[in-house]
């Protein structure tokens, strides 16, 4: 039986579309919305209308049946990962910011529920940016007002995780390593398939090639106060414009690479640093987990560079088994994710 998975992901100023059947990539799309046109909307509803209608003008008669569609999970409100229903009270939550960001994947959801209607077929989120399995001690910060929250690629984490079990490589209850290694950072603890802890290059993580990870607040408050900067101005410096970028005005980390086994030496410390601080948090995680840790997994991007695997590999490569499974694969990740919903593999949750 042929089932037909249509997949969205949002991005800033752009929107990936691609069609699946039965888990296999039929074609993919980016629908560019140049940056005049975005800049002139002014809420939520607005831009997923003005994307809805392009994305629907280029579908025109490109698409016949549809049996579901996939929607990237975005910033919303902390929830158990999976796959859900996208329904009225996601819809509404979204366009009314009840969610713990605004962000352009939250716009997926959007046009997967209208698109759905349209169809007449399901749509889904599937293992959200704002995914929360963490532990509660792991919640608790020195200060109750600001707790460490969970925010992470979650759905190439899951994605990784399933496909070690499917290779007989780790066990569906065993406790895994995942760092996910791209322009964000986030080492995760996963225990019996639950995200329990999270290394975060926004939060107290290893900084990456645009997040500045673990700093000290109290410097970064004497060097930047009354400076004018804004609220925005100041996030930037953690996201955006840290890491590699603070160093070196650029955050492509195939750059670094290229310099550091050219010699160069700032490039050669930076990554070095980085590599360190990836491997203190792996071995936190480690430590938290009793050692008992079946595999470390390397994923995202940067992890399709072989200098830098070598070097994390000879770091960490003492405490367990090492995987690495390059780049993100986010659109191949809901289809399959969905495609398991579907079959009655993965069960549905329901958005409340």
């Amino acid at each position: 039986m042929e089932t037909l998975i249509l997949v969205l992901n949002t991005g800033s100023s752009s929107t990936k579309v691609a069609l699946f059947k039965n888990g296999t990539q039929l074609w993919k799309e980016e629908v560019v919305h140049p940056a005049e046109d975005l800049s002139s909307l002014t809420t939520i509803e607005e831009e997923y209308q003005y994307r809805l209608k392009a994305l629907e003008e280029w579908m025109d008669g490109k698409i016949e049946t549809v049996n579901a569609i996939g929607c990237i999970g975005g910033i919303l409100k902390p929830m158990q990962g999976g796959v859900y229903l996208v329904n009225q009270k996601l819809r509404d939550d979204v366009i009314e910011g009840r969610t713990e960001a605004k962000h352009a994947s939250n716009l997926s959801a959007l046009i997967g529920f209208d698109l759905g209607l349209q169809y007449n077929i399901p749509a889904f989120i599937v293992d959200p940016i704002s995914t929360d399995e963490m532990t509660e001690v792991a919640k608790i910060s020195g200060l109750p007002t600001v707790p460490r929250k969970s925010r992470t690629h979650a759905l190439n984490v899951k994605a990784c995780i399933r496909r070690a079990v499917r290779e007989n490589r780790v066990k569906p209850e065993d406790a895994v390593i995942v760092a996910h290694i791209g322009g964000g950072l986030t080492v995760n603890l996963v225990q019996n398939g639950k995200i329990k802890d999270i290394e975060d290059g926004r939060q107290c993580g290893p900084f990456s090639t645009e997040a500045a990870g673990a700093i000290s607040t109290p410097d970064f408050i004497d060097f930047y106060w009354d400076k004018g900067f804004s609220k925005k101005d100041l996030m930037k410096f953690w996201y955006g414009k840290g890491g590699f970028m603070a160093h070196t005005g650029n955050n492509s980390i195939k750059e670094a690479i290229e310099k550091a086994q050219s010699g160069d030496v700032k490039s050669v410390l930076l990554l070095d640093a980085m590599i360190y601080q990836i491997t203190k948090s792996i071995g936190a995680l480690f430590a938290v987990a009793k050692g008992k840790i079946s595999a470390i997994v390397f994923t995202g991007g940067a992890a399709r560079s072989q200098y830098l695997i070598d070097k994390l590999s000879e770091s960490v490569g003492w405490m367990t088994a090492i995987m690495v499974y390059p780049g993100e694969e986010e659109l191949q990740a809901i289809s399959e994710s969905v495609l398991l919903v579907l079959q009655g593999s993965l069960p549905q949750k329901e958005y409340n």
